[in-house]
């Protein structure tokens, strides 16, 4: 069942909005490991944004409550502005994405200072 006004009588806090740059600190020598991680986590949203972005929705019955349920639906999952699915997926993927192309960098970084030897990465001899 469809209750057009929320239904139930329950209250819903807002969750937190996190705005600003956020900072991932990492020791070098994992950066090879996190970089895939994050890679995994970009492949896996990508493709629910793909799936959410394509996924139909219809008046199922050809009714005025199977069309209002389905205008809700498209609201709350791709349509809805800032709070949709699809915009939280998408502002997910950029996240993620970001994280990926830092860790890029970083691991270049490395790569052109210290080579491939990610054992050495960071650690400098003190002596």
């Amino acid at each position: 069942m469809f209750l057009a006004d929320g239904g139930g009588g329950g209250r819903v806090t807002p969750t937190p909005t996190f705005t600003g740059t956020q900072t991932l600190h990492i020791e070098p020598s994992a950066i090879p490991e996190a970089l895939k991680a994050f890679t995994d986590a970009y492949d896996r949203v990508s493709r629910k944004v793909r799936d959410l972005a394509a996924l139909p929705i219809h008046k199922w019955a050809g009714d005025p409550v199977s069309g209002e349920t389905a205008e809700q639906f498209a609201e709350r999952t791709n349509a809805g502005g800032a709070e949709s699915a699809y915009a939280c997926l998408t502002g997910y993927q950029k996240q993620l994405k970001a994280a990926i192309d830092s860790l890029t960098s970083a691991q270049e970084d490395y790569l052109r200072t210290e080579g491939t030897n990610t054992a050495l990465w960071g650690k400098y001899d003190q002596a």
